[in-house]
């Protein structure tokens, strides 16, 4: 029996998804704030938007969805860090916590998949 033949990865390096799930009121200027305030900040460390998207999750609620993308492993912890001491940032997401209903973050890697896995 032959070993299975790994195909790479279609997306390569680091993304990122934030979640963020607001009151359907808030959507709009909370996109607004996050486009002033926080993406400059994430652009300049490095971070690419990919993707936004915009959720309906139920009569009142919207959950915003962004997902980043970097080179690696290393350049996300490289913007890590310095978000860390960005008091822009702390900031943001302090006003953000003020009425978000929930808020995640999940870093993924690419890992690969067999030729038998894809189709």
């Amino acid at each position: 029996m032959s070993e299975p033949v790994m195909r790479e990865p279609v997306m390569h390096g680091v993304q990122i998804i934030d979640l963020i799930v607001l009151p359907a009121a808030e959507a709009e200027s909370w996109l607004q704030r996050w486009r002033a305030d926080y993406l400059p900040g994430a652009l300049g460390r490095g971070m690419v938007a990919e993707r936004l998207w915009r959720t309906w999750t139920g009569p009142d609620t919207v959950a915003v969805r962004i997902l980043w993308s970097l080179p690696d492993s290393g350049a996300f912890f490289t913007a890590r860090v310095a978000s860390a001491g960005d008091v822009q940032v702390a900031e943001f997401w302090a006003h953000t916590d003020e009425f978000a209903l929930n808020r995640d973050r999940q870093v993924l890697e690419p890992i690969g998949l067999t030729e038998g896995e894809t189709s």
